[in-house]
């Protein structure tokens, strides 16, 4: 029997979660079957482990380690309509999300050139419509990923292919990825790229202040101008970077549990200390889960760790709710 959990009967948002840890293992493991895709393990529950992150923590390149398997696996049209439908019906079944913002780079689904992006883009706007249509209480859109690990050109592609598709349900664009090998990375080089984006109404964010310092944050509002910031956790030491922040009107997304597991939130009294930081900064933040697949969370669990721990209180987090409906990319 379903049991749709609620957080005082409202109708959540969420701006910030990823295709690759948010799919079902069990889905993951049909459609790499489906495609003959030869998997490290052929037994189911060895499988699910491996998507399953049980653990207090986990460093972080065991982390992105699990994105290469999902990528591969969701580079098919068949895999990017299942993995988005089932991501928009079942946060709306599970905890009553009524907007969705799903990220993803398709670039990384396209097996090096394989596949086709155009076809894959399609594929996941066609799952996100079909579950629009039959959950027509939920607005959902896509959040396109360029990486900073691949090329300026190859980020330049992304937001074009954004831009293209931004009156089919594509919103907004994201930099995420850790840090390349054997080359140093600037914010500057993707200027372009981000003024491109929000010259045509697509909205930006950028993955900063996770799991290196403020000086990060502050390059990245100063170069990428963005209207949101994934995780941010960083900032909360430096008065000067919570003012501008907040004086920017920049939304934060804050990911609690995925944060905590990777071990860039040390404690929850840490997590409180970071939250009371943005509160008084009057920072725009909402709550999110990232990957809740990997981690086995939901929306709602979020809140009430948050609750149960007084970091926030319901009034609290019904207004960070707001804050995400209030600052969504989706019009």
């Amino acid at each position: 029997m379903l049991n749709r959990q609620t957080f005082e009967n409202q109708n959540l948002a969420e701006l910030h979660v990823h295709v690759g840890g948010a799919t079902d293992p069990a889905i993951l493991w049909n459609l790499a079957h489906e495609q003959g895709i030869k998997l490290p393990t052929k037994d189911f529950w060895e499988f699910v482990d491996m998507f399953t992150i049980t653990s207090d923590k986990i460093n972080w390149e065991d982390f992105h380690k699990l994105f290469y398997w999902t990528e591969l696996i969701q580079s098919s049209t068949q895999a990017m309509q299942a993995c988005v439908h089932q991501l928009v019906g079942g946060a709306y079944r599970n905890c009553n999300i009524t907007l969705l913002e799903i990220s993803f780079n398709p670039m990384f689904r396209c097996r090096n050139g394989e596949r086709d992006m155009d076809h894959i883009i399609m594929s996941a706007i066609h799952g996100m419509d079909k579950a629009m249509l039959e959950y027509p209480q939920v607005k959902a859109g896509l959040i396109f990923l360029i990486d900073r690990r691949l090329s300026v050109e190859k980020n330049e592609i992304i937001v074009q292919k954004a831009i293209k598709y931004k009156n089919r349900g594509v919103v907004g664009i994201d930099l995420a990825g850790p840090d390349p090998q054997n080359q140093e990375f600037h914010f500057k080089d993707l200027q372009n790229c981000f003024l491109l984006a929000k010259q045509n109404g697509l909205g930006a964010a950028v993955h900063c202040g996770e799991h290196k310092g403020e000086e990060e944050v502050f390059q990245a509002i100063e170069y990428l101008n963005p209207d949101r910031i994934i995780h941010g956790i960083q900032s909360y030491r430096n008065k000067q970077l919570l003012e501008e922040i907040s004086r920017r009107g920049i939304t934060v997304c804050l990911c609690p549990t995925v944060n905590l597991k990777t071990g860039f939130i040390k404690d929850l009294e840490q997590l409180k200390d970071i939250v009371v930081a943005f509160k008084n900064a009057k920072i725009k933040f909402c709550i999110n889960t990232d990957n809740p697949e990997f981690f086995q969370i939901n929306l709602i669990k979020e809140f009430k760790l948050l609750l149960d721990n007084n970091i926030l209180s319901r009034e609290e987090l019904l207004a960070a709710n707001k804050v995400a409906r209030e600052n969504s990319f989706i019009k």
